[in-house]
């Protein structure tokens, strides 16, 4: 390809016309990018759609667990006894203002 690439440049091609001879020989995976448009189009939006979706779900797990770790606590009648003695120990530790 590198010998192919400096006859072309010898011949005094634009760089337009010797990719067009590369692509039409070798396919648009010699491309550093492929084009935008066709099925190349979702090698530009997957990772975009990807990287959205995930933040959603993230987003959507971590609101539900606080929800219900939340409601967790606040049943719970023996985390409600240590609850009372932590706040009666932190009065007593508390500055008066």
């Amino acid at each position: 390809m590198i010998a192919e690439l400096g006859k072309h440049i010898d011949q005094g091609e634009t760089d337009d016309q010797i990719m067009s001879f590369f692509v039409d020989k070798y396919g648009s995976t010699v491309l550093a990018a492929p084009p935008v448009s066709g099925f190349n189009l979702t090698a530009w939006i997957m990772p975009f759609a990807a990287l959205g979706i995930g933040a959603f779900a993230a987003i959507y797990f971590v609101r539900r667990h606080r929800s219900q770790s939340a409601g967790a606590v606040a049943t719970n009648p023996d985390v409600a006894k240590y609850q009372d003695k932590v706040e009666e120990e932190l009065k007593k530790f508390t500055p008066e203002d």
